[in-house]
């Protein structure tokens, strides 16, 4: 097993006192699922730099053991940024089925990049809670986030 950011190590820091993201969101876990490195690092910087905490793993099932993990230790998971390209185990869609059947409440942003930025409506309405086409900017993610964690 490789020491790189897929490990299910939380990452957080907090902002410089003089940035403001202007959420009112609080305090949020969030949990990055993708297969590439360089998007769970890109993800987990972004995340932190809004002060929220964030866990990366690169498979679906390390996804459910970890959001199982965090909700009996009274931490839940806020939301979940979800590749639904997942080679190899599980897909990105069959781990939100699994985690939709561990807590029906669960915000789930699916990323890809085979989604259209149109595809919003679809996507809702397949229950995730927002959208985030790749490649993703910061502002991009950030205004997801924002988006998702002050709908709920």
């Amino acid at each position: 097993m490789s020491t790189d950011i897929s490990a299910a190590t939380p990452i957080s820091f907090t902002p410089p006192p003089d940035t403001d993201h202007g959420t009112t969101v609080g305090v949020a876990r969030v949990l990055v699922v993708d297969d590439e490195v360089g998007m769970r690092a890109l993800s987990c910087a972004i995340i932190g730099s809004m002060g929220f905490q964030s866990i990366a793993v690169n498979t679906g099932e390390e996804a459910i053991e970890v959001f199982k993990a965090q909700q009996a230790k009274q931490e839940p998971i806020s939301a979940v940024v979800m590749d639904l390209a997942l080679p190899g185990g599980m897909s990105g869609l069959e781990t939100t089925d699994h985690l939709r059947e561990i807590d029906p409440r669960v915000l789930v942003i699916a990323s890809s990049g085979y989604l259209q930025q149109n595809a919003r409506a679809a996507a809702i309405e397949r229950g995730f809670a927002g959208i985030l086409p790749k490649p993703y900017t910061p502002e991009r993610l950030i205004a997801e986030l924002r988006w998702v964690l002050t709908r709920k």
